[in-house]
């Protein structure tokens, strides 16, 4: 019951004020829970006084994942224990364990996957808090553990906003689509087939809501099959494809480089049907200029 009560005090004035604390969490006052949204990622964030913040985030094409950010080093390296408590006012104690977590000293100590970040994020929704317990570095042994909690005061609402915007997220995102390529049957090549057309597309969707991409580089190449002269010329007819396809649905003529090769540069052996198949192929690259600004999620989806 006295540790209780102390959590609780804990609870209402922030936890420790040392700069070397055992315990970082919110007050019940101060527990703020924010999201932000785009089109590209997700985040959930709460900020821990005296620590640093504390983030779930789902980026464009891939699983959520969690993720620790403080000010300065705070944990030992090692394994933590995670584990999901009932707040201090509720008046039946629960504490569940969510397993054990490796964890790194630094500024970034601990990052999660997927599953044990929905793990966390069920039991944030059920009202329940979220721990980390660990040695610290900084404090001799044996001490005290460094415990960092994450309470549930305003999840709710703010978690509603996150699962909104993970409906609204591309696709893929950049890192996926920066380098795509596009296959090839064999013999002439008059149009694009669907599989390499909704690619394309994909592209065409990211470049709409990041204006920080400015340059395609389209490269064409051919298998060894046939003449030489005849297989430069058709992989510059591959990449003229590709290039229509791109200017046809907006894409600047002078943000794109078209080059052509031939059979020059295989990527697999010409002596097996899929080693020629994979060598059939046009590249294109994408490139952007970070300095300019993404578009928020409100005005891309009012730019549709």
């Amino acid at each position: 019951m006295a540790t209780r009560a102390v959590a609780l005090l804990l609870m209402v004035f922030g936890g420790s004020m040392s700069v070397y604390a055992t315990s970082y969490t919110n007050a019940i006052n101060q527990s703020s829970w924010r999201s932000v949204s785009t089109v590209f990622e997700c985040r959930l964030e709460q900020s821990v006084p005296f620590f640093g913040e504390a983030v779930f985030r789902t980026r464009a094409g891939e699983a959520s994942g969690f993720y620790l950010r403080s000010r300065s080093p705070r944990f030992q390296a090692g394994e933590a224990q995670l584990l999901a408590r009932s707040p201090v006012w509720m008046p039946q104690p629960v504490e569940i364990e969510l397993g054990v977590v490796p964890v790194k000293r630094g500024n970034r100590p601990l990052w999660l996957g997927s599953e044990t970040t929905e793990l966390m994020l069920a039991q944030l929704g059920k009202g329940l808090e979220v721990e980390l317990v660990k040695d610290s570095w900084y404090l001799p042994a044996p001490s005290q553990p460094l415990r960092l909690s994450m309470n549930s005061i305003g999840f709710r609402p703010e978690y509603r906003k996150y699962l909104n915007c993970l409906s609204g997220l591309l696709p893929a995102n950049f890192d996926q689509m920066r380098r795509s390529a596009l296959y090839f049957p064999g013999g002439e090549t008059e149009e694009l087939g669907r599989k390499m057309t909704s690619k394309l597309d994909r592209m065409l969707k990211l470049v709409k809501h990041d204006k920080r991409i400015r340059n395609f580089y389209i490269d064409g190449h051919t298998d060894s099959a046939g003449d030489r002269a005849d297989n430069l010329e058709l992989s510059k007819q591959r990449a003229e494809l590709v290039k229509q396809y791109l200017t046809r649905r907006g894409i600047p003529e002078d943000w794109i480089t078209m080059r052509w090769h031939g059979e020059r540069y295989p990527v697999a052996s010409n002596g097996t049907a899929g080693g020629r198949a994979k060598n059939r192929r046009v590249t294109v690259r994408m490139e952007r200029f970070e300095e300019i600004e993404v578009l928020p999620l409100a005005a891309a989806v009012n730019d549709n």
